[in-house]
């Protein structure tokens, strides 16, 4: 006789967040859950440092009969790690936060980590169904460094992987039973002491530990929302750099963003941000974008100045 109660599947989510990004990240929830199959059960786990109540009630409020929302306090974790943590600009603590989700949830075998400025269009199961074996990682190609010259060679050449296999870590299939086994937090420690990457970080971080156990999926589950693709309709349209509809006009999936905006208790409040984004703002944001590509520059002159060849003159000692 069969079981009338099967045991359903659980997708676990994970996301980082802080109280300057709920508003985005109770829109990729929205998102996430409208599109998600009601054949599985989503566990969202929110990883925070501190969370004003207000914020935690309204992404709560979210829960579904098949989505359910918690809450893990990562702060006592992170003050072994403060001095280690390199910090710019819009990064945060939270961006590190993932390497500590396979000791969190040895209850897992695998997950997807997410970042917040993401609007979910297709169905998450489907990214959870991908078989990484024992790789550590699925992950799509970071758009930018194939795109802009100055970060692909600074890939390539100073964090030392090929541009089609260097990936953007806003969104991971992590396989946590093999991370958990490769002790990625303990390679992740060894690494910082060891360097200190500036341009992107975490993400920089993580392709290095991941070199040759990462598996490139499909750039639809991880599309840059750039002006010029406006009408492309991803997996996960991903509102990194200068690519927000919170605060421009023309991005790639506005209106869908806009739609499940409206669905959330921070509607109001993004209206407001983008109707009040000024002119100084903007300039602000354009101007952060120039000062990293100069910042990979000075990285990319440092490594070639270190790595430079001594001239046969002075080997000869003429």
């Amino acid at each position: 006789m069969k079981n009338k109660h099967k045991k359903r599947t659980i997708v676990p989510v994970f996301f980082a967040v802080d109280d300057n990004y709920a508003p985005y990240l109770a829109v990729a929830i929205r998102s996430l859950s409208d599109n998600a199959s009601r054949a599985y059960d989503y566990n969202i786990h929110i990883l925070i440092d501190t969370l004003s109540d207000t914020n935690k009630s309204r992404l709560t409020a979210m829960q579904t009969n098949n989505v359910r929302i918690d809450f893990v306090c990562v702060a006592d974790r992170l003050d072994s790690l403060d001095k280690m943590l390199h910090l710019r600009d819009y990064y945060t603590k939270a961006t590190y936060y993932r390497f500590f989700i396979p000791e969190l949830f040895p209850q897992y075998k695998k997950g997807i980590y997410l970042d917040c400025d993401m609007l979910i269009l297709g169905d998450i199961s489907e990214l959870y169904r991908y078989d990484i074996k024992r790789l550590l990682v699925a992950a799509a190609a970071e758009e930018v460094m194939a795109n802009v010259p100055v970060f692909g060679e600074y890939a390539e050449q100073v964090v030392g992987i090929p541009c089609d296999q260097y990936f953007n870590a806003g969104m991971l299939v992590m396989n946590l039973e093999e991370m958990r086994r490769f002790n990625i937090k303990e390679e992740f420690v060894a690494l910082c002491k060891e360097r200190a990457f500036r341009v992107t970080q975490d993400q920089d971080y993580l392709n290095v530990i991941c070199a040759g156990r990462s598996l490139i999926v499909n750039q639809t589950w991880n599309k840059t929302a750039y002006s010029e693709d406006k009408g492309f309709m991803p997996e996960i349209a991903h509102f990194k750099i200068n690519y927000k509809p919170w605060r421009y006009d023309g991005i790639m999936c506005e209106k869908e963003f806009w739609h499940y905006a409206e669905k959330t208790a921070y509607y109001e409040f993004l209206k407001n941000e983008k109707a009040s984004y000024t002119d100084a703002e903007r300039a602000r944001d354009a101007k952060m974008y120039a000062d990293l590509m100069v910042l990979a520059g000075d990285e990319l002159d440092s490594y070639y100045n270190e790595n430079r060849s001594i001239p046969a003159a002075e080997i000869c000692g003429e």
